[in-house]
């Protein structure tokens, strides 16, 4: 179910001496119902904020619910946030949740899937905020529905995760599926999936699942490759998989981190890759220009600290300032 945005959450910090140089997210970010008021973009440079409200998906994966509840704490963290564009340089605006209702999660991953393809036809950049990892399968399908059509259509999925998210489905979607499902549904319309999960944690994937990783021949980055001293050849791995890609989807699931970084997530983990190292390899791959969306999952506020839902926004405005209109020499 879609719910249009709450203009209240848009509040923070004034310093009105300082005139717009003193402007921080909540001076700028404009709210909009997507289903009565959302217009084309007038210029490339324009990111819409989208919340998928929920946590069915965790809860069918036994995993700790309240991810639900993500998207508008993520929003509140990113209100303080420094403005540093111009509006001609970068717009940003928020355009409401996708909710799941009554534990019906197909449905709201179909709907989150019209939105984003509504987005990018819009000519806007989606910066999807989670919300249980479900939030890929509908985000991913949006994306496709979208490029499906043109002459070149290739989609890499990069995921920062902890987790392979590569789950049976047999009983239904679940946070612990979307990449399975993504590429059964490749597999069906003779298509080839260009996943490339960082981050992988061995401690926390069955062997069953590296084992279907091998049937699907699905390559990954583990967590211990993940270094200070690998972090280049990593970089360069990262640039071959982009160079073979028309568009590039990045997933960014918060548990990929330590819970000392990161503990508001729906699975925390003792061992992690650094904040400073998943921000160095996104930037990378913002560096392409083949980003085409980004979502962040997995946050659970109820176990959060504000430390979470500030790294969150951390990454969320990183994207975005990526969108800024560089300045002709």
């Amino acid at each position: 179910m879609y719910q249009s945005p709450n203009k209240k959450i848009w509040t923070g910090r004034n310093d009105p001496f300082d005139g717009e140089d003193g402007h921080l997210w909540h001076h700028v970010v404009e709210v909009v119902d997507m289903e009565k008021s959302l217009v084309p973009a007038d210029h490339p440079n324009q990111v819409a904020i989208l919340g998928f409200a929920s946590d069915e998906g965790v809860k069918r994966n036994q995993g700790r619910p309240g991810a639900k509840d993500g998207p508008d704490v993520i929003r509140k963290a990113m209100c303080n946030l420094a403005v540093h564009f111009s509006g001609e340089e970068l717009k940003i605006k928020d355009v409401g949740n996708v909710a799941t209702v009554k534990s019906k999660l197909e449905e709201a991953q179909k709907e989150l899937a019209e939105k984003v393809k509504t987005l990018l036809s819009a000519g806007y950049f989606p910066i999807l905020l989670g919300g249980g990892h479900e939030i890929a399968y509908g985000h991913y399908n949006g994306i496709y529905e979208f490029v499906k059509d043109k002459p070149k259509r290739n989609i890499g999925v990069i995921n920062f995760d902890a987790h392979f998210d590569f789950r049976s489905y047999a009983n239904g979607a679940h946070s612990g599926s979307p990449f399975r499902q993504i590429v059964d549904d490749c597999e069906e319309r003779g298509e080839q999936i260009h996943y490339l999960p960082i981050g992988i944690n061995q401690a926390a994937n069955q062997r069953a699942q590296f084992k279907v990783m091998e049937i699907y021949n699905q390559t990954y980055i583990p967590l211990e490759e993940v270094r200070i001293d690998t972090i280049e050849e990593i970089r360069m791995r990262i640039l071959g998989f982009a160079a073979r890609m028309d568009y590039i989807y990045i997933t960014l699931d918060l548990d990929v981190m330590s819970m000392g970084f990161s503990p508001g997530v729906s699975a925390p983990a003792a061992f992690g890759v650094f904040p400073y190292l998943v921000r160095g390899m996104i930037k990378t791959i913002l560096g392409t220009g083949k980003v085409i969306s980004f979502d962040v999952a997995e946050f659970n506020p109820t176990y959060d600290d504000g430390r979470t839902a500030k790294l969150a926004a951390s990454f969320v405005y990183d994207v975005a300032m990526s969108r800024k209109k560089k300045e002709k020499n």
